[in-house]
């Protein structure tokens, strides 16, 4: 951050230096005696550690508190010391950096990138000259300076810079509250970010010191049970505000420069299956309709797909949303990033947090100890919570879905099967399989378009098929010879070797298939053991209506 050389930003960082941690000060400022300033000041502690750990209010109540100083001091001519620190009528005569802050400050990060790239070919970095020239431009079209007339606001932006300097993530800081996907470091000359999977490096970014790194790394892990220093140079936790965070250093990385700091962006809002739709063109109406369904009729999904950010998470929310607010609903979240019980307060929801003190095994008993009508597991990542979600699916009969990684709707039985085959509970893979396509209804498969647009791109009925089975045991052996009988019985043993070898007794029928050209066509029908399902808790007449989509077609 290198403006903060200037003598303008050195008089404003010295005024509000310490300012949180010194009573007589406070007490001036605000007019009480020193008491009632020492329990403020407290309060102001607490709120730090808040702020770092992702609280918005908490870093704008310290901002509010550096403004009131500023206002009231009586070292420097304050109105002068924002002019030379910030020129708020001519943006292009700012340091890039205050540009980029500037922008951030007014709006998302789609926007200023739609029009970053009209100037600028390469979309894999954003260097100063293309930066300042895409401000401008902006500037010119949106007139959005004009917002800084008023002493207020420019005093409320310097005072976010003061904060990212003093107690916040340096020149990352409003970057967590953006609609990107995650902020990334790798040195001090090299910051990155990932929108919509692509990653961006900002070359006019840079840290002064690797010091700046460690504490940035050191204040975002103040959750995690172990310390992040030298005996331990690797972690993952997460803020409070459920980003992921992900640091490495001292040892592990091969220079004393390279200090690693990873911050997953977990903005999620409600977002309904008709916001999706129609905001988003993400599913269309038959899709909509079709896993209402499902919902209704507690079918049990996966939502799958390839690239980070391409919105399972948001998707399961959405889905979730759907479930009616007088059913139980049970929360695995390793990390509560889906934050179900505040983004929906009126549903009926138990989120249990995994951790040392309580195995997966025992948070899943105490929520079907709870009469949960449906259980959910934010992301599949580990071997239990697939055996866990499987052994309570096929207690349930019905309501269970997660998230997980998987190159294509194809693999998704495999990796859950492997996953499985790593616990104590399955030996066999048949087996495995054979549970899996008991217990799991539809796969919805996520992709995102070379256009940025994410649509589903597929979904697949996990149709557990026994009809091999049938065809020989409905043949009538009655009356026929002993050859024809030993030659039928020997084929169907044939036959369940072949299958058991396979370790395949399902197949995936395509329900939704995305066209680029064409939208979603519907290839194939749901099978008559899903519907029967479904109408246990949805009725015949959602039945009927949903036979009557897959006819049309």
């Amino acid at each position: 951050m290198g403006y903060l050389n200037s003598k303008a930003w050195k008089e404003l960082i010295e005024i509000v230096a310490d300012s949180l941690s010194d009573s007589t000060r406070f007490a001036e400022t605000y007019k009480v005696d020193k008491l009632k300033a020492e329990k403020a000041i407290r309060t102001f502690t607490v709120m730090k550690d808040m702020a770092a750990l992702g609280s918005k209010s908490a870093r704008q109540n310290i901002v509010d508190y550096y403004i009131k100083l500023l206002e009231t001091q009586k070292k420097i001519d304050i109105d002068d010391a924002i002019g030379r620190a910030v020129d708020f009528n001519e943006i292009d005569n700012n340091s890039p950096e205050i540009v980029f802050e500037l922008l951030l400050a007014n709006f998302s990060f789609e926007e200023i990138w739609a029009e970053y790239t009209s100037l600028s070919k390469d979309n894999s970095v954003i260097e100063d000259v293309a930066l300042v020239e895409t401000a401008k431009k902006i500037s010119q079209e949106t007139h959005f300076m004009c917002k800084y007339s008023t002493k207020r606001e420019k005093l409320n932006f310097i005072c976010v810079l003061l904060y990212a300097v003093s107690y916040g993530q340096s020149c990352i800081e409003s970057l967590q509250y953006k609609d990107i996907n995650e902020i990334g470091i790798l040195n001090k000359n090299y910051i990155y970010i990932i929108y919509k999977g692509a990653k961006i490096h900002l070359k006019f970014l840079q840290f002064d010191n690797s010091g700046t790194i460690i504490n940035i790394q050191k204040k975002a892990t103040q959750k995690s049970a172990l310390n992040y220093d030298m005996q331990n140079p690797m972690l993952v936790t997460a803020k409070n505000n459920s980003n992921r965070i992900s640091v490495a250093g001292y040892d592990v990385t091969p220079g004393d420069d390279d200090f690693y700091y990873n911050e997953r962006i977990f903005n999620l809002n409600v977002i309904s299956l008709e916001d999706i739709r129609d905001k988003y063109k993400t599913v269309d109406d038959k899709i909509v309709e079709f896993l209402k369904f499902n919902q209704k009729g507690r079918g049990s999904f996966i939502v799958s797909g390839s690239d980070m950010g391409v919105g399972k998470s948001t998707f399961l929310l959405s889905m979730i949303g759907e479930y009616p607010n007088s059913w139980g609903i049970g929360i695995l979240d390793q990390q509560n990033e889906l934050q179900i019980g505040v983004k929906f307060p009126d549903k009926n929801v138990i989120t249990l947090v995994e951790n040392a003190k309580r195995n997966l095994a025992q948070c899943f008993a105490y929520l079907l100890k709870t009469s949960r009508d449906v259980l959910v597991v934010s992301e599949i990542t580990l071997p239990e919570e697939v055996s866990e979600l499987v052994n309570s699916a096929l207690r349930l009969n019905a309501g269970v879905s997660a998230t997980m990684h998987s190159f294509s709707p194809k693999e998704v039985i495999p990796n859950l099967r492997n996953l499985m085959m790593k616990t104590p509970m399955y030996h066999d893979k048949s087996t495995a399989e054979e549970d899996i396509a008991g217990c799991i209804d539809l796969i919805i498969h996520l992709k995102r378009l070379n256009t940025g647009r994410i649509v589903v791109d597929s979904i697949h009925e996990v149709y557990f098929d026994n009809s091999w089975r049938e065809e020989y045991i409905n043949e009538e052996l009655i009356g026929k010879d002993k050859d024809f009988v030993k030659m039928q019985l020997m084929s169907l043993g044939v036959k369940y070797l072949n299958n058991l070898m396979a370790g395949k007794q399902y197949k995936l029928k395509t329900l939704f298939k995305f066209q680029e050209n064409n939208g979603w066509q519907r290839p194939e029908k749901p099978s008559e053991q899903y519907l029967n399902k479904m109408s246990r808790y949805a009725g015949k007449e959602a039945v009927k209506k949903i036979r009557k989509i897959f006819e049309e077609e």
